[in-house]
């Protein structure tokens, strides 16, 4: 039996966070997206993810993703940084009145994301483009040929079902890059010279019908557990870090 159904989620498609919060059908999604993020949330601390919420005592699931500027049209759950990091960088990002974590955007840094559309359920690496900090830093990491090698031998190692790419929206772009062309250093070379940090989306997931056998009941936890761990390791690729610092490297290119 799905875990979420197609049926339930049809709503989502309506425009205007009233509208969708206003569903009984809708709220009913909302709890069981709860449920399953404090399932997935315990077992992210236990394998030692670096990955929060930002704020725990405010509603976890959101109408409204970082993969756009709209609000709507979708049910989320986003995982990034710990709060006292993400205040410091957008400090230095020059947002001088964030003073507190109730005061942090979270479009603003690499977030992974839980996101329950009338199309399906996605589970996402997004980088928008207000998140151009981290965005200039994954830039400047990839211009060093021996970071580059890693993280295309990265890429290399995901499952068939991956894309990746540079659109805006809820919804997948018939513009990405599946698993098939990251085996080609050429056309990923040909690819990342594209992206424009502060301009462009990056993002890469998995996209899943809700009648897949991967979402049912049983299997839901352990399916998103298991491409959240695979997109973690991006994560931690490209977050800036007093550690993990490149953006002096794009800085010199730009």
């Amino acid at each position: 039996m799905a875990y979420f159904s197609a049926d339930s989620v049809q709503e989502l498609s309506i425009s205007g966070i009233e509208a969708i919060t206003a569903s009984i059908e809708i709220q009913t999604v909302t709890k069981r997206l709860q449920q399953l993020h404090e399932k997935l949330y315990a077992q992210m601390k236990l394998q030692n993810l670096n990955l929060h919420i930002l704020t725990p005592n405010v509603a976890t699931v959101i109408p409204s993703s970082v993969s756009t500027v709209e609000d709507g049209g979708a049910l989320c759950v986003a995982y990034l940084r710990q709060a006292t990091e993400a205040v410091m960088v957008e400090r230095l990002m020059g947002r001088e009145e964030v003073a507190s974590v109730h005061k942090v955007e979270a479009h603003r840094h690499p977030v992974i994301e839980i996101r329950l559309g009338s199309d399906g359920l996605a589970v996402e690496l997004i980088l928008s483009p207000d998140a151009w900090w981290d965005q200039q830093n994954l830039a400047g990491k990839l211009g060093i040929a021996r970071h580059r090698q890693e993280f295309y031998a990265m890429l290399q190692q995901l499952a068939s079902d991956y894309r990746m790419g540079f659109w805006r929206g809820t919804h997948l772009s018939e513009m990405h890059l599946t698993a098939n062309q990251f085996q080609h250093p050429r056309i990923m070379d040909e690819w990342m010279s594209t992206f424009e940090p502060g301009a462009d989306w990056w993002r890469m997931g998995v996209w899943f019908d809700y009648d897949d056998d991967a979402l049912s009941e049983d299997e839901i936890d352990t399916t998103l557990l298991k491409n959240i761990r695979s997109l973690y390791g991006f994560y931690d690729h490209m977050r800036w870090t007093g550690d993990n610092n490149y953006r002096e490297f794009y800085a010199k290119a730009t």
